[in-house]
């Protein structure tokens, strides 16, 4: 995957390769923008397809990644990019839960002109904020996206922040810090961004 053991996030989501899935935590939202827009911004001077999915007003990623140097319209137009609007998860039931099923039809399209994705963001999708979200998230991690998602050849990145809970990732028995190992068995890489320039990442293979 990557000749360092440990890079800089930025050069590390240039390098990444198709079927490999990378955790990213983060401290500060303009960081990760930053390494998620680079990312993409990767894979379309491929001409990579790539699909953003956020919580966040398409308009709004339109312009963010406008900033950051991304022609938006023009790879927008000629098929190469695709932002979606999602609202955020807070409970997973296998087969049951209808934003997971419309999550489902955005990444696997079956629409002709949209073609499984060479790269592909998910940002904070998913709620963690209760011991019952935290045990509903592992079944979405476990149960869709390192199942489903996996069956994917394009490259993807899943995005958790962690400001709120610093504190408590650090405790290996706790709450969050189970849940991060646990996560951290499933990836094939992961992302520690704090604050600005002041991150690592490194494969988990």
């Amino acid at each position: 995957m990557k000749s360092n053991i440990f890079d800089q996030p930025i050069n590390f989501v240039r390098k990444v390769n198709h079927g490999e899935h990378i955790v990213l935590f983060y401290e500060e939202l303009e960081y990760a923008r930053m390494i998620l827009f680079e990312f993409i911004k990767s894979g379309l001077g491929q001409r990579e397809q790539c699909i953003y999915i956020s919580e966040e007003n398409t308009e709004a990623i339109k312009r963010e990644m406008a900033d950051s140097g991304i022609d938006t319209n023009k790879f927008m137009k000629n098929g190469l990019l695709y932002i979606h609007q999602v609202p955020g998860l807070k409970d997973y039931s296998p087969g049951s839960e209808i934003d997971i099923q419309r999550l489902t039809q955005i990444i696997l399209s079956n629409k002709a002109d949209v073609d499984q994705p060479d790269r592909l963001v998910l940002r904070c999708i998913y709620k963690i904020k209760t011991e019952e979200q935290i045990k509903s998230n592992l079944r979405w991690e476990n149960a869709f996206r390192s199942k489903d998602l996996k069956s994917l050849s394009g490259a993807l990145i899943c995005t958790y922040p962690i400001s709120n809970i610093m504190s408590t990732i650090l405790d290996s028995k706790g709450s969050y810090g189970k849940w991060m190992n646990d996560l951290l068995e499933i990836y094939d890489g992961v992302i520690f961004a704090r604050k600005f320039w002041r991150g690592v990442a490194f494969d988990l293979n």
